[in-house]
């Protein structure tokens, strides 16, 4: 079941980090066309800069999940290596409902804020601001998906290592 959600879960973060990559270059390529049209031209194309923000904004939420399931996002190793190995599983834990936490709070109020602007039109492209907006509980959701799978990896790996470790009691013999 584990490997399983593991396979979806590594299937949702390549998608999400492909996706996030193509809409960078996406961006990347619209900024050189306005710099193109701007100082070459001497007409300027407005909707492109915008849009290469809208992209910018999908990109970092989109690859949100990738940096958290891949342990990139603002590391406290150095609080959890200084733990007993017993004791980490427990601090991974704090770490991951802290996380959850703030995450769910991001998909909530981007959900809100959402709905919010939904009724308000980018001036330049002519779409709902929402469609900029949605990235956030878009994002989050999808990270929140990467931090669960991780402390489940991360739960099983724990599990299975002290059950396969005997225990020794003070006079020295195993149990």
């Amino acid at each position: 079941m584990l490997s399983f959600l593991n396979t979806l879960t590594q299937g949702l973060i390549k998608l999400a980090h492909n996706l996030a990559a193509l809409l960078l270059a996406l961006a990347v390529a619209l900024v050189a066309y306005q710099v193109f049209t701007r100082f070459i031209l001497g007409d300027p194309a407005a909707w492109s800069e915008i849009l290469a923000r809208g992209f910018i904004i999908w990109s970092v939420f989109l690859v949100s999940a990738a940096a958290f399931w891949y342990g990139a996002m603002i590391s406290i190793d150095l609080f959890l290596d200084r733990l007993p190995p017993r004791l980490r599983i427990f601090g991974q834990r704090l770490v991951c409902t802290a996380v959850l936490t703030l995450l769910t709070i991001l998909v909530w109020q981007g959900y809100l804020i959402t709905l919010r602007v939904s009724g308000q039109q980018i001036a330049m492209l002519a779409i709902p601001m929402s469609w900029f907006y949605a990235a956030i509980p878009t994002g989050c959701a999808v990270a929140i998906v990467a931090v669960v799978a991780r402390q489940l990896c991360a739960e099983y790996q724990h599990h299975h290592q002290h059950r396969a470790q005997p225990i020794r009691t003070d006079a020295g013999e195993t149990l």
